[in-house]
């Protein structure tokens, strides 16, 4: 399959969680990119059988959690029909905002396969079993 991670990183937790998705995904021999939102290459996006999409989670402490970097997430185009995962990164509490961002992209036609949020100081923790279970969720377009 070809598989591309995006993520809006703010101060490089994002980054790094994208960057361990990215080598997770190739070491179970899928092609990957990994890119942040300013730099997209539209073509493989257009081209993955997956996207997976990740940002951080702003708001207060524990009240109002919000996907982060909603105006850089918009140079995404959208992804009608195509399978996406999703993750965030968080320092206290994620609160609502992994289902908030899910919401987002499914209204704007995305088919959202599942979905994970991280303590920044808990990576790696978590990203192998993210890993298995949106691969095991897609079919690749040639399938």
């Amino acid at each position: 399959m070809q598989i591309a991670v995006v993520y809006a990183s703010r101060t490089g937790n994002t980054r790094r969680a994208a960057e361990l998705v990215g080598t997770a995904i190739a070491e179970r021999g899928h092609s990957v990119s990994v890119a942040s939102v300013d730099d997209l290459d539209y073509k493989v996006l257009a081209d993955a059988d997956l996207v997976v999409l990740g940002t951080w989670v702003a708001g207060h402490f524990v009240i109002g959690q919000k996907p982060g970097d909603a105006r850089r997430l918009a140079k995404v185009p959208k992804l009608t029909g195509k399978p996406v995962a999703i993750f965030l990164t968080y320092a206290i509490n994620p609160g609502s905002a992994l289902g908030k961002l899910e919401k987002a992209l499914t209204r704007e036609g995305a088919d959202v396969i599942g979905g994970y949020a991280w303590k920044r100081s808990s990576l790696p923790a978590g990203v192998e079993d993210f890993v298995d279970g949106v691969l095991g969720a897609v079919k690749p377009a040639s399938a």
